[in-house]
Order: structure tokens, then C-alpha cells, then sequence
């Protein structure tokens, strides 16, 4: 795939430090399939500006960040982001492989 073909998916939490851990297993798993995602992950209280000043195609949001829909839906309407929870399992798992399988649905 070519960088335009490439989908940025962000991850985000309280803190960003869970899912920084995440991200490296979910993009393990996105080289291991040849997949054109980029994962990235941020803290909550970034994601307002990520969202309105990136390219983004999806967002999933740490379960203990489940607050944070209400703050960005209408940015997420307004961009037409698809976001989703992560599930707590896979989160608290760090299983990227899970992930991986909720990003696929998402997109």
C-alpha cells in the first residue's frame, strides 16, 4: 500500500502510557499481516486536537476513558470518525492481536 492508502488509527487513554504499550503490540501485528494501518496513541486530553487538525480514520478509546465520547463526539460527527471502546480484556491485556481485530471492524 502507498502512505495515501495508509489509515491512521489513534488510540487514546487518561494518560496515553497504556496505550503506548498497546500500540506496539497492535502494529506488530498490522507488519506481521502487510496491513496499511498506522497506530499511534495519545492522551485523552490531546485527542481534541488531533482530531480536528489530522487525518485520522478511526479512534479507540481506552475503557477507563469511556467519559471522553461525551467531550468528542461532536468533533468525531463533525469529522466523520468512527470510534469505539476498546474491549477491557484486550486492554488490559495489551493483546494487539484483539485490538487489531476491533480496528478491522471499525474501518
Amino acid at each position: 500500500m502507498t502512505s495515501e492508502e495508509t489509515k491512521k488509527i489513534l488510540l487514546i487513554c487518561t494518560a496515553g502510557i497504556t496505550t503506548g504499550l498497546l500500540v506496539r503490540n497492535v502494529q506488530a501485528e498490522v507488519d506481521a499481516k502487510g496491513l496499511g494501518l498506522q497506530i499511534y496513541s495519545a492522551p485523552a486530553i490531546i485527542a481534541e486536537q488531533a482530531i480536528q487538525t489530522q487525518k485520522i480514520d478511526g479512534l479507540l478509546i481506552g475503557p477507563q476513558s469511556e467519559y471522553e465520547i461525551n467531550r468528542l463526539k461532536d468533533f468525531l460527527s463533525y469529522k466523520a470518525v468512527p470510534y469505539k471502546l476498546i474491549s477491557r480484556e484486550a486492554y488490559e491485556t495489551l493483546d494487539g492481536k484483539a485490538v487489531l481485530a476491533e480496528i478491522m471492524k471499525l474501518i
